[in-house]
């Protein structure tokens, strides 16, 4: 990796979320993860412990390589050793996401939700009498 100094003059973000990144320079790897259950309910109650991932299979799968079928072949001109950036303006970076300026050697980032919706039943009437 070719190493570059980042300038940025003026940065604004409203909203730094969960396991999320914000790297101003150069690094050599990142990893951000975003395990999350979400439970949406018609009336919200709630148990402590719940919900727990070990009861989800999705949370303990391994994270699959993805299969490139068509070769890769990139070249890359740095005119600058600099990188430059005036202004940035930024209202959310969230849930295993990253705001980079600057190079990366190797980037691994994964977010796994489950979706979990409870719903009142609603008891058929009774047959109409005739």
């Amino acid at each position: 990796m070719d190493y570059r100094v980042t300038t940025v003059g003026y940065m604004k973000l409203n909203t730094l979320g969960t396991s999320t990144v914000l790297e101003v320079g150069d690094s050599e790897k990142l990893t951000p993860f975003n395990y999350t259950i979400a439970v949406q309910r018609e009336q919200a109650i709630f148990i402590q412990n719940e919900f727990r991932f070990s009861d989800y299979s999705l949370f303990s799968r391994p994270l699959l390589d993805p299969i490139i079928h068509e070769s890769l072949s990139m070249k890359r001109t740095n005119v600058s050793p600099n990188i430059r950036v005036d202004r940035i303006n930024m209202f959310l970076v969230n849930s295993s996401s990253i705001a980079h300026i600057g190079s990366s050697d190797n980037l691994i980032a994964q977010s796994r939700i489950k979706h979990i919706r409870h719903l009142l039943r609603e008891r058929p009437a009774a047959p109409a009498a005739t």
